[in-house]
């Protein structure tokens, strides 16, 4: 029986696929296998709420549902109350660099902080504020005051004291002075608010930050990462479970052909996940996304970086079977049996999308999927390829009353997506 899916989620879904993109929403309802690793999402969940965290590297080749995994468990840990951010590692955006390229990917994972009220992305102002609200309603209910009653020095005692506690912190009293200053500025309805673009990362000169926050500090290339430790706690101060953190495209960091940007890069990944190993942070997990070669290859992946091998390699007893606990996850493609169930899924909601009786039965879908298995070699087609396909098999179906499927699929040959992980990306670094 289908489940009725919310429509504004099943028509973002249904364009998502049909264009060969992963959708941001309703990927609950197309989920198939991926068990044992959702497994260990949800656990490294659980321990990033007690105070502890994660650090994982999910490998798998183009297609194999990398990107797809990864938002699944971003959705789910929204939907647990914890607070995420994402970005895509590319040229100018990557953990270090002589450009701001540490300071870039820090700018798009703020830009794509997001919680459950506000899953799409550009959540820091409203987290802000939610937080200076909840502080003055409380303070409120305390006096029994109107908050327009309350001085702002109370207010500003009380925001003080709610996120307490991350003393310990580099640059935590920068960060707080920071968010008191944004909180000023907003109950003064200014629009510009110089706090937002230092919390952001775009203000970049300490001369700026001193005239107008009077810290000393802003957030660098160099010190991005300790800015995303103090974001996960300030986020389980003010009532959010920890930070869960995404970092796809990592294969851009094993592209690189400046030897020495890859070290400094592999340097800088082996320093935060130390820092998440030994922890010497809290409420936060980190789970970086990235090819088999990224990792595995002994010249240029991270095996060409001795510290980190000794981290990632397999164990030696492991002979040939996955460990879903280490610090590497690989994913293997699906099975035809789960692609079966997956294309059976995307016909049913189809039909709900336009509403209309499906007449495209399991036989044929079972006709479909061997035909595809059958022109190509089984190792080059993707579930995303396949899917993408019999969505706009199924589009034509619908809009052409008399077009049969077996005339449609019969004898027809499927082409394969160009790779992207066969591009050399040249480094632009001098």
């Amino acid at each position: 029986m289908t489940v009725n899916v919310p429509r504004r989620t099943l028509a973002t879904m249904m364009n998502s696929l049909s264009s060969g993109v992963v959708p941001r929403r309703g990927l609950e309802y197309i989920a198939v296998g991926r068990k044992k690793e959702t497994e260990t999402f949800v656990h490294d969940l659980e321990d990033t709420a007690e105070g502890g965290g994660a650090f994982r590297f999910i490998s798998g080749r183009y297609g194999n549902g990398k990107s797809f995994l990864t938002q699944m468990i971003r959705n789910y840990a929204m939907d647990k109350g914890f607070a995420v951010m994402d970005a895509d590692l590319a040229i100018n955006r990557r953990l270090t660099g002589t450009h701001k390229e540490g300071l870039n990917t820090y700018i798009e994972l703020v830009k794509n902080l997001a919680v459950k009220s506000c899953p799409d992305g550009g959540a820091m102002d409203s987290i802000l504020q939610e937080w200076i609200e909840h502080v003055e309603d409380s303070l409120s209910e305390e006096t029994g005051k109107p908050v327009s009653e309350i001085s702002p020095g109370s207010v500003e005692k009380a925001l003080r004291s709610s996120i307490s506690g991350m003393s310990s912190l580099p640059f935590y009293q920068d960060f707080v002075s920071v968010a008191l200053s944004y909180w000023r500025d907003m109950s003064r309805d200014i629009d510009d608010i110089p706090a937002a673009r230092w919390l952001r990362g775009e203000m970049q000169l300490k001369t700026d930050a001193k005239h107008h926050l009077g810290v000393n500090s802003v957030i660098t290339d160099a010190n991005w990462y300790d800015f995303i430790k103090i974001w996960a706690e300030f986020m389980v101060r003010i009532g959010y479970k920890g930070l869960v953190v995404f970092l796809d495209e990592a294969v851009v960091l094993y592209k690189l052909q400046n030897r020495q940007s890859r070290s400094n890069n592999y340097e800088r990944l082996l320093s935060m996940f130390n820092d998440i190993m030994q922890g010497k942070s809290s409420h936060l997990s980190i789970y970086v996304c990235g090819t088999p070669e990224f990792i595995e290859d002994p010249n240029r992946g991270l095996y060409s970086y001795e510290a980190l091998k000794s981290r990632l390699v397999h164990g030696r007893f492991e002979n040939g079977y996955d460990n879903y606990l280490g610090p590497v996850i690989n994913l293997h493609p699906l099975t035809n049996e789960e692609v079966y169930v997956l294309l059976k899924t995307i016909r049913d909601l189809h039909s709900q999308r336009f509403e209309y009786a499906s007449k495209v039965t399991d036989e044929n879908l079972e006709t479909y999927l061997k035909t595809v298995m059958a022109s190509v070699s089984s190792s080059m087609i993707t579930p995303r390829e396949i899917t993408r396909d019999l969505i706009s098999l199924l589009d034509t179906l619908h809009q052409n009353p008399d077009a049969k499927f077996e005339d449609m699929v019969s004898g027809r040959k499927v082409s394969v997506d160009h790779n992207p992980d066969d591009d050399l990306i040249e480094d632009l670094e001098i």
